[in-house]
């Protein structure tokens, strides 16, 4: 497994592709307006600020959950001064809504809304005891703060065999009931991994179901809804996507979280969102009718700063598009398995071989001292290009990438003096058989220790791949169609037209990519002469049909020519600035005979 960091991670329209298109009618279509976006709620941070109206999920649906800064906050009731403290900093990172644990507090009600209210904060749910005994006074607590959702960091109930599963849904719809009836909406349940590795023959069907599944058959919607957390439903192997499109309607709130070595072997380790391997654009995209609030979780986070960012990326993913999300298959890294030595190892189960074995929950750790080294032999001479570090914990504030052509001269290449951990992708150039991070400085009191170690370039003399580039309605019509690169599928070219459109100020409308019509939109906006307009659009969906397969470039058509002449005609007749109407005009009824023979 490869740690992307693609910024084209993050842009829906680019998960919408593929299937969704391929599945529609793959024919010419008339023109059509484009609808124009909703507007969402006012932004409440400077950050959020760069965001338009429908880059991301509005503020009204996005909130935390407390758990996150729990190393702040401890467990219990905090001291008023620390949750006033907490709270100011979840606002300044753009929250409006929160979600506490371990509700309710001791404290009285009426102080926890002065908090809240000065932080302008509103409490969207909660997770807290489902002691029956107690849950009159939960209730309330929460019916004072304007609570939707009262729920639980689980499932408020055994369920290690089926039996016990209906018991704990009964115990569950008691609850959901008494609180529906006393002013709140409903409980809402939420799940680690074992509702889902847990399973049992239904005694009726005798088919294998989960403890999930059995607790959300014998609930009452009415008054039990259920709180998917997405990261620890992905560890258990769970197609997120496509269990909400199955469950949607009994599954209001999510928990938003983001992981690398996920499903894998090891356990998965948090990241701030869109820095890990969970598909959270096809999650949000596959949640959009059903739930009511995105919150996101880090557990034990390590700043309010990276609950800043992970804000960011709710409020504004849809504008965080890059060019380099239609290149196919990640880029492996050189360092992959390659030979690895280092200065030191702090354990025999952290050596450097782990740094570069593509595994996220493996480590490299050094003795506690500075400086250290781990460096990789990658086999040949390369052009470098890029060094991605995983850092854990222990990173080091300074240090030096240097290449070698023999393991023993070292050349610096790249300088850091101002390490602050996570991921540090640096764009560089050298040469060198050998790439060593020397660390120089230790940003805490353990060693240096790193996840892994990643390192790109071409071999040595050769030219690196051109990157595709995104392009305006002006110029699409010409070399990322299949004339110049046969090769492109069907969902890569969906995924050019998204990035053009992501990255082009032609195209301002919003518009899935989930049908044919939205492609030919979305890339042919009606910005210019609308004659030429339905000649492109035909054009379009002519080359669609052919990275489908469905129209072979050696078809035969009119004039004893083949589909490629007669596209590579139009491509360059419809570049050619001298090109009129009457020069297109001649190729519009041989571009409907290839639709129409489909």
């Amino acid at each position: 497994m490869q740690i992307s960091h693609s910024p084209g991670a993050r842009l829906l329209g680019a998960a919408l592709t593929g299937g969704a298109l391929l599945a529609s009618t793959l024919a010419a279509t008339p023109a059509a307006a484009v609808p124009s976006g909703v507007t969402a709620p006012a932004m409440t941070t400077t950050a959020a600020e760069a965001c338009g109206a429908d880059d991301g999920l509005p503020d009204s649906k996005i909130s935390i959950q407390l758990f996150t800064h729990v190393g702040e906050l401890g467990f219990g009731t905090p001291s008023p001064e620390t949750i006033d403290r907490v709270l100011g900093e979840v606002a300044n990172a753009g929250f409006t809504n929160i979600e506490p644990f371990s509700q309710p507090y001791s404290m009285p009600v009426g102080d926890y809304q002065a908090i809240l209210d000065r932080h302008d904060l509103e409490v969207s749910s909660s997770h807290g005891s489902t002691d029956w005994d107690t849950w009159p006074e939960t209730v309330a607590y929460a019916v004072a703060l304007g609570q939707d959702y009262i729920g639980t960091g689980g499932m408020a109930g055994s369920y290690g065999t089926y039996e016990e599963a209906l018991a704990t849904a009964e115990h569950v719809n008691r609850l959901g009931q008494y609180a529906h009836e006393n002013g709140a909406n409903k409980i809402a349940l939420h799940n680690h991994q074992s509702e889902f590795t847990t399973r049992y023959p239904h005694p009726e069907t005798g088919e294998m179901v989960s403890a999930w599944q059995v607790i959300e058959e014998n609930t009452d919607p009415r008054y039990v809804t259920f709180q998917l957390d997405v990261g620890w439903a992905a560890d258990a192997g769970i197609d997120v996507p496509a269990w909400i499109e199955e469950y949607g309607d009994r599954i209001e709130l999510l928990h938003i979280k983001d992981a690398v070595n996920v499903n894998a072997e090891g356990d998965p380790r948090q990241v701030a969102l869109g820095n890990g391997d969970i598909d959270l654009p096809a999650i949000i995209a596959a949640s959009e009718p059903y739930v009511q609030y995105y919150t996101y979780e880090w557990d034990y986070a390590p700043s309010f700063e990276s609950s800043a960012e992970s804000y960011r990326y709710l409020r504004c993913y849809l504008a965080e598009g890059g060019g380099d999300q239609c290149t196919g298959e990640d880029e492996e890294s050189l360092a992959l398995g390659r030979p690895v030595t280092t200065s030191s190892i702090d354990d025999p189960a952290r050596t450097g071989e782990m740094a570069v074995d593509g595994n996220a929950g493996t480590r490299w750790g050094s003795q506690w001292s500075e400086p250290e080294w781990i460096a990789v032999d990658l086999g040949a001479s390369y052009d470098l290009s890029r060094v991605v570090i995983d850092w854990e914990t222990a990173f080091a504030s300074g240090y030096e990438i240097q290449t070698s052509p023999d393991g023993d001269t070292w050349t610096t290449v790249h300088t850091v003096t101002d390490g602050d951990g996570f991921f540090d992708d640096i764009e560089l150039s050298g040469t060198g058989r050998h790439v060593r991070l020397y660390a120089t400085e230790r940003a805490t009191q353990w060693g240096f220790s790193l996840y892994e170690l990643e390192i790109y370039g071409t071999p040595t003399g050769e030219e690196p791949p051109p990157e595709p580039v995104a392009r305006g309605a002006g110029y699409w019509s010409s070399e990322y169609r299949q004339v110049n690169n046969p090769d492109y599928t069907a969902d890569e070219l969906v995924c050019f037209l998204s990035a053009t459109r992501a990255q082009s100020d032609v195209f301002d409308e919003a518009v899935d990519l989930t049908t044919l019509d939205d492609a030919v939109q979305v890339l042919w906006a009606p910005k210019h002469d609308e004659w030429v307009d339905v000649i492109d659009r035909q054009l379009l969906a002519v080359w669609l049909n052919v990275a489908a397969g469905s129209v072979s470039l050696e078809d035969p058509v009119v004039g004893g020519t083949t589909v490629g002449d007669l596209l590579s005609a139009i491509e360059a007749a419809r570049l050619d600035a001298d090109t009129t109407r009457a020069d297109l005009r001649e190729y519009k009824d041989a571009l409907e005979g290839v639709s129409v023979r489909r």
